[in-house]
């Protein structure tokens, strides 16, 4: 009996299994605010709109602040520490990864989404 095609087949099936868990273990879930402030989790994607006026920008600290308003009305102050987007002050919403910590949302990436030129203005007819 030949092994070698046993040997391979269990190389794949342990190498699949490994992409699974790993794809698992790092996938993170889409949260109110409501869901992160009941989690333990730093891994969240808190998503929502970014209340004009309240981005402040920490130099001393090199923290970025501001507040997040999610579907269901829910306000939160996100508080970002490492590399702040270029375009946060343009940002009309946000994805936030990170987790609750105390009463502010702990933020390590930020996903920022500007309104675009090409969208049509309210008011406008779309060509």
């Amino acid at each position: 009996m030949k092994t070698g095609p046993i040997i391979t087949a269990v190389i794949a099936v342990a190498a699949m299994g490994g992409v699974v868990a790993a794809f698992v273990n790092n996938a993170s879930p889409y949260v109110t605010i409501a869901q992160a402030k009941q989690s333990s989790d730093d891994h969240l994607h808190l998503s929502g709109d970014i209340i004009k006026g309240s981005v402040r920008n920490n130099l001393v600290t090199h923290t970025l602040l501001f507040d997040v308003k999610d579907a269901e009305g829910q306000v939160v102050t996100v508080e970002h520490k490492g590399e702040v987007p270029g375009n946060i002050n343009e940002a009309t919403r946000v994805v936030a990864i990170g987790g609750m910590k105390g009463t502010n949302f702990e933020s390590s990436k930020l996903l920022v989404k500007c309104p675009s030129k090409y969208e049509a203005k309210k008011g406008e007819a779309k060509a």
